[in-house]
């Protein structure tokens, strides 16, 4: 049977649930394994990270240590509720940038198996969720499946895998770093021509499990998205062939 998606039910049978299991995004179809290879090729090991860690990257809003750490302060040009918002997204955009901030091309590209996702196709990736997510809270579009547009520029950074993997690579660090603060840039515009009442106010459409959503809660769900690939690169990091066993968690 077909039920028509809406904007909201859309991200429901979606996001979430590939996040949790690898469920294929957008309502696609699984795609059959391709048949293993007899024949094994590794990577070559990428270059071990310089011994120095290089300033912060270029930041929507800028970096700031003197505020960083200042979750929910008040925020020249925002409401209350989206200033706090802006202040968990600067936080955990941190988390990505800072422990990838010095990875070589090499390292970038880097596939543990046939089966992984490189750390470069994964900071992509969370540049591509945030695009979709203006398009759904600030555009106001509802669709069944990606846009045509969007797809074309974020389609393989979005569903990762196959197309991931073939298409997302030969890039250095700061290709990756000025496309999540494009896409941050473009958030913070936006959310400055809201006021809290957008942001909390129940929308119309259901979300996930049925009940009432709002758009803080949609945001939320890109802050704890950037929480959960933040982890995985990190983790990716410290398994890089070369990479200096601190014996730290993760």
């Amino acid at each position: 049977m077909h039920y028509a998606s809406t904007r909201r039910t859309f991200l429901a049978n979606s996001a979430l649930g590939a996040l949790a299991a690898g469920v294929p995004l957008f309502g696609q179809t699984a795609q059959p394994a391709a048949p293993q290879s007899t024949t094994t090729t590794q990577s070559p090991a990428p270059t071990p990270p310089p011994a120095k860690s290089s300033p912060m990257p270029r930041m929507a809003p800028p970096y700031d240590k003197a505020t960083i750490n200042m979750i929910g302060r008040p925020i020249s040009g925002y409401t209350p509720q989206i200033g706090t918002m802006v202040s968990m997204l600067t936080w955990m955009e941190t988390a990505v940038l800072r422990p990838t901030r010095d990875l070589t091309q090499e390292q970038l590209d880097y596939l543990f198996d046939k089966n992984a996702n490189t750390i470069g196709a994964l900071m992509l990736h969370l540049a591509a969720t945030e695009v979709l997510y203006q398009r759904i809270t600030f555009g106001n579009e509802n669709f069944d499946k990606l846009p045509a547009d969007y797809e074309a520029k974020w389609g393989a950074a979005m569903n990762l895998g196959a197309a991931g993997r073939a298409q997302i690579k030969g890039h250095d660090v700061a290709y990756y770093q000025d496309a999540i603060r494009e896409a941050r840039e473009k958030t913070l515009v936006e959310f400055a021509k809201k006021d809290d009442a957008w942001f909390t106010t129940a929308l119309k459409e259901p979300g996930w499990g049925g009940g009432p959503i709002n758009n803080f809660c949609l945001w939320f769900h890109v802050c704890e998205h950037i929480s959960h690939h933040a982890g995985q690169i990190d983790f990716l990091i410290k398994r890089l062939p070369g990479a200096k066993n601190d014996d730290s968690a993760g």
